[in-house]
């Protein structure tokens, strides 16, 4: 089975702020979520499955200079993605092997130890 990486207690992930995720990153829309309210392309490693389109560097499109221009309607998985999971659930080395396959973003996991750590 797949750790999921997101949080079910979504008001309790202290962003503050941080974009990390949303740049570079597949944002998969998870059932519940109304592909027809998104700007949307197929998932890289899921056939079948959407993702939100992203801008030509790698950012989702949704992502502006102060933030997610979605923010009130944005997907379940964003809402729910908590960095300190990805943190708690992959070690340093694997993170690393990820990130070469460009399956997660160092900075991602980092963050989340970073949080935890002042926690």
């Amino acid at each position: 089975m797949k750790p999921q990486f997101i949080n079910p207690d979504v008001h309790s992930v202290p962003c503050n702020g941080c974009t990390l995720c949303c740049h570079n990153d597949a944002i998969r829309l998870l059932p519940g979520d109304d592909p027809d309210q998104y700007e949307t392309q197929p998932h890289h490693y899921m056939p079948g499955q959407l993702m939100l389109k992203h801008k030509p560097n790698g950012d989702c499109i949704y992502l502006g200079e102060s933030g997610c221009s979605i923010h009130d309607r944005r997907p379940r998985m964003c809402k729910r993605m908590d960095c300190r999971t990805i943190a708690r659930v992959f070690t340093w080395t694997q993170v690393r092997k990820m990130e070469r396959r460009n399956a997660i973003k160092m900075a991602v996991w980092q963050r989340g130890k970073e949080l935890l750590k002042n926690a």
